[in-house]
C-alpha cells in the first residue's frame, strides 16, 4: 500500500509514508519547539524543478493565482512553450482531452498531482519510441527549469509598413521639422512657428557669420 505513495512529493503522501529524518537532507529539515518546550520536526520538502515549472505557468497571467492549481489555458500554454506540445504527434487538441480526462469532475483546475497524471498520458504521443518510463522523463526533461515565454516583454515590430512609418529621415513637410538629423523630436520647437528676432530673412543659413569689425 505504501509503494504506491513512494512517486509521490513528501507533502502529499500520508504521515506514515513521510521519509525518516536520517534520510532528509539538511535543507528539508525545520527544528521549532512546540508550547510545551519539547523538540517537533516539520517536513518541508523542497520543491522539485518540475514542481517548480508548474507553479510558474501556473500562475501566469493571474496576480492572484495560488500556484496550487492550473487552468487549461495555462496547461496548454506549459505544454507550447516547453515542447510537449509539437503540433504533430501532440496536438492543441490532444491537451484539451488529457486535461478534461485527468482533472476532477466539474473542476475547471488540476491540481499537480493531477498535472503528473497527464503527462504520463501525452509522453506516450510526444516520445512514441521510447518506454513508458523513458518517455515520462524525456517529457519531465523538457518542462523542468523553463519559464513562461514573452514574460514581461514587449517587442516593437520592425518589419513591413511599420519601419518605413517610423523612419523619420523620409518624413516630408511639416513632419520633417518636428526631427532633427539625428531623428531626435524637436519637442516645442518643432511643433509651433517661433518669432525670429535674430533680424535675418527667413531660412538665411549664413546667420552669425558676419565679421563685426567691419
Amino acid at each position: 500500500m505504501r509503494s504506491q505513495w513512494m512517486t509521490q512529493p513528501i507533502s502529499q503522501r500520508p504521515w506514515y509514508c513521510w521519509p525518516r529524518v536520517a534520510d532528509l537532507l539538511p535543507e528539508d529539515r525545520e527544528l521549532s519547539l512546540t508550547e510545551q518546550g519539547q523538540e517537533h520536526l516539520l517536513i518541508q520538502p523542497r520543491m522539485s524543478e518540475l514542481e517548480k515549472a508548474f507553479c510558474k505557468f501556473a500562475t501566469y497571467g493571474d496576480t492572484a493565482a495560488t500556484g496550487n492549481d492550473m487552468t487549461c489555458k495555462n496547461f496548454s500554454k506549459l505544454c507550447k512553450d516547453c515542447g510537449v506540445m509539437d503540433g504533430k504527434a501532440v496536438t492543441s487538441t490532444d491537451v484539451d482531452i488529457v486535461f478534461n480526462k485527468v482533472k476532477t469532475k466539474g473542476a475547471r483546475t488540476i491540481n499537480f498531482v493531477e498535472f503528473q497524471q497527464s503527462m504520463k498520458e501525452l509522453c506516450g504521443k510526444r516520445f512514441k519510441s521510447k518506454s513508458p518510463e523513458e518517455a515520462l522523463q524525456a517529457v519531465y526533461a523538457l518542462i523542468e527549469g523553463k519559464d513562461p515565454a514573452n514574460v514581461g516583454v514587449t517587442k516593437a515590430t520592425t518589419v513591413g509598413g511599420v519601419e518605413r512609418l517610423t523612419d523619420t529621415s523620409k518624413y516630408t513637410g511639416s513632419h520633417k521639422e518636428r526631427f532633427d538629423e539625428s531623428g531626435k523630436g524637436k519637442g516645442l520647437a518643432g511643433r509651433e512657428e517661433l518669432t525670429d528676432s535674430s533680424g535675418y530673412v527667413g531660412a538665411y543659413k549664413g546667420s552669425g557669420s558676419y565679421d563685426k569689425t567691419h
